[in-house]
């Protein structure tokens, strides 16, 4: 949601977008974004968007950089969008991701183009991703999405984790999601500790 939010809004705003998705076919991510009320195919055929889908394991990390280098070469997009890089940590040693990690975020910021790469957690609550090393120490902004458990409610919460040069709120929020989109709303009271998934006493 958050992908399809940013790609979308770059299109709206007259600039050219990229995703390059690595999860899920090129089919499920138009389904996806067609039930949250945004059209790519619309958006591909008027020359604002390009959606380019590969298996991680089609290649390696190297051909991966490659690969997109090109497509930005050739679209020249404003805003690019990966999705995700826990689908090519798999892929390659530790080092090697690293690797991949500078070598992409330099690109990025080199040819000033916005960027959103996504990461999933190895926990529903709480964890560490086994990337979150290396990104935090790479990228501007996090943004952190959870599922909190509050007595016997599951809750989306989201919080700016990081934000390079900026003061940001550091509360953590509630956020939907339905047919029009994605909603933020009130600030989560008594959340439970995000990072380990320790449970709240507030009985609410």
């Amino acid at each position: 949601m958050l992908v399809t939010n940013f790609l979308a809004g770059g299109v709206a705003a007259g600039e050219r977008s990229l995703l390059v998705g690595y999860e899920e076919s090129r089919g499920q991510l138009i389904r996806n974004a067609r039930s949250w009320g945004v059209d790519f195919e619309t958006m591909e055929a008027e020359g604002g968007l390009k959606v380019v889908c590969l298996y991680p394991e089609a290649q390696s990390l190297p051909d991966h950089l490659l690969m997109i280098r090109q497509l930005v070469e050739e679209f020249k997009p404003d805003r690019l969008a990966i999705d995700s890089l826990s689908a090519l940590e798999r892929i390659a040693p530790e080092t090697g991701f690293r690797e991949f990690l500078i070598s992409l975020t330099s690109f990025v910021k080199k040819r000033e183009i916005a960027g959103l790469c996504t990461a999933t957690d190895k926990s529903l609550v709480g964890g560490h991703s086994a990337s979150e090393q290396h990104i935090s120490t790479l990228t501007d902004s996090i943004i952190l999405l959870r599922y909190i458990q509050k007595a016997q409610f599951m809750h989306r919460g989201l919080m700016v984790l990081k934000m390079r040069g900026s003061e940001h709120d550091k509360q953590i929020r509630r956020f939907t999601i339905d047919g029009g989109g994605m909603h933020l709303g009130q600030p989560i009271e008594g959340a439970p500790d995000v990072f380990g998934g320790s449970a709240t006493n507030d009985p609410s």
